[in-house]
């Protein structure tokens, strides 16, 4: 609306209220950022306004790099069916318009990583193999030289998100392979490609996501690996409580015998005995339902209910027990039992 004003202010013989590319990209932010259902749409449509505006003569609302990487953020939050698809088209323009010419409108790092991202929100089944193109895409240009275009860490983190979003059979295996992809690029120098907590992070949702028969085990080997790294000094891989909320869920999973879902529990006591240990983690609003999750799936309550009391008092003392919780637990601890602590 203020842009289409000011249009109509400049029409009128105020020169000095003229939009230009600066107040476009300022309103498509504006526009990105609301939080309606329809924001990446109406985003959208004020670029092809812009863009139409452009083709018109109007060099002054040329759109740039981050008028495109705007839109494409918008279609990414809005975790839409089609965003992306709306994403790509986007890039694909990007691509069509600086080779016509057009400056400071050609794709880059974070354009493609956005694309990518908004293709891990879509939920779609054909996220993960769009994302792993787009990447082959970015690692072709890389090695052409442009490296305006070279995947980072956040690059490759993405279309791992996006290859659990797919929910494929060898989703796990797609994630394995980009996370041993990233370690052999940073070994040969290229530091911008090295893992960090946040892809191990990943790697342990895509664990969660996978049904493996030792699941657990699996995820045991996942957080072991990170804090060895991190002990010989890697710093960019610490554990942090993401990591440990999604570990405790991970194994709270674990399917198979008892003795399967005993250890699996074990190695949950042992998580959070590092939280309350570790003085840089605190347990947060994820930590404790994971936990309780856990003793749920993997516990008996007709025999272990005194190790779920010492958990019960543990929790009320981490001032973390709420009405949210309390629902939760209510489904499978006896009430006779709630009664009484309560």
């Amino acid at each position: 609306e203020i842009i289409e004003k000011l249009h109509k202010r400049h029409e009128d013989g105020y020169f000095e209220c003229k939009p230009d590319t600066m107040a476009y990209n300022v309103a498509l932010n504006a526009i990105a950022k609301c939080k309606g259902d329809d924001s990446a749409q109406r985003a959208e449509a004020l670029l092809e306004r812009m863009q139409d505006r452009f083709m018109a003569g109007d060099l002054d609302v040329a759109p740039t790099a981050p008028s495109f990487v705007t839109v494409m953020s918008a279609w990414a939050r809005s975790n839409h069916p089609k965003g992306g698809t709306r994403a790509e088209a986007l890039l694909h323009k990007m691509h069509e318009l600086h080779k016509s010419g057009v400056e400071n409108v050609a794709p880059n790092t974070f354009a493609y990583s956005t694309c990518i991202l908004a293709w891990s929100k879509s939920g779609q089944r054909k996220a993960g193999k769009r994302a792993q193109n787009l990447l082959k895409e970015m690692e072709r240009c890389r090695d052409e030289g442009l490296d305006d275009v070279k995947p980072n860490a956040i690059t490759y983190t993405n279309v791992m998100e996006a290859w659990i979003a797919s929910k494929q059979p060898d989703a796990l295996e797609k994630v394995e392979a980009i996370l041993e992809h990233m370690i052999t690029q940073s070994n040969f120098g290229d530091v911008d490609s090295a893992p960090t907590t946040t892809t191990f992070n990943v790697l342990l949702k895509a664990i969660r996501h996978s049904g493996h028969p030792e699941i657990h085990r699996k995820a045991e080997e996942v957080l072991n690996h990170m804090k060895t790294l991190y002990v010989n000094g890697d710093d960019r891989v610490k554990p942090n409580i993401i990591t440990y909320n999604t570990f405790i869920a991970t194994c709270a999973r674990t399917g198979g015998n008892e003795k399967n879902r005993r250890n699996a529990f074990s190695l949950v006591l042992t998580a959070l005995k590092e939280i309350n240990e570790d003085k840089d983690l605190r347990a947060d609003a994820y930590t404790w339902p994971a936990i309780w999750q856990a003793c749920h799936c993997l516990l008996d309550v007709k025999t272990d209910l005194p190790q779920m009391n010492s958990l019960f008092d543990l929790t009320v003392k981490d001032g973390a027990f709420n009405e949210l919780l309390f629902n939760n637990i209510r489904g499978f601890l006896p009430a006779s039992y709630l009664q009484k602590k309560l």
